[in-house]
């Protein structure tokens, strides 16, 4: 099983690879964006990573007895860290930058930019879900 985008091209290639090679049924999740519906770049999948909204992950049921043994979140930047900073800015980068940068999530910002109730929900949600691949994983 495997969760990856097709901006992260050795981890979508890898993933690929691994299910086809799999003596069974194998999953890959996909992330990509819509680029007319929403408003993005091609590019903007890796954001999508980088924020911990579908973060990349590959599990493989040879590789132990153990889940830790058997998830791996290789590619995610800062893997032990609940958020990623960006170089250039300093500035962390989280689930809203992802929401603010893709045109479908514009109708959760109001005029002057606050986010809806909604939206940090789902910022709650998106670093519970990093956080438990993190223990499952065995890095934090």
């Amino acid at each position: 099983m495997a969760q990856t985008t097709c901006a992260h091209t050795n981890h979508f290639y890898k993933s690929v690879l691994g299910a086809l090679e799999f003596d069974g049924p194998a999953v890959v999740n996909c992330y990509t964006t819509c680029q007319p519906e929403h408003g993005v770049a091609d590019n903007m999948a890796r954001l999508a990573v980088d924020t911990r909204a579908f973060p990349l992950l590959i599990f493989d049921s040879s590789k132990g007895e153990t889940i830790k043994k058997r998830l791996f979140l290789i590619g995610n930047p800062a893997t032990k860290q609940d958020s990623w900073t960006n170089s250039k800015t300093r500035e962390p980068v989280d689930f809203i930058d992802f929401c603010r940068s893709e045109g479908m999530f514009g109708k959760h910002f109001e005029r002057d930019g606050n986010r809806s109730e909604t939206l940090l929900q789902a910022k709650a949600d998106r670093l519970e879900n990093w956080r438990q691949l993190q223990e499952l994983a065995g890095l934090i």
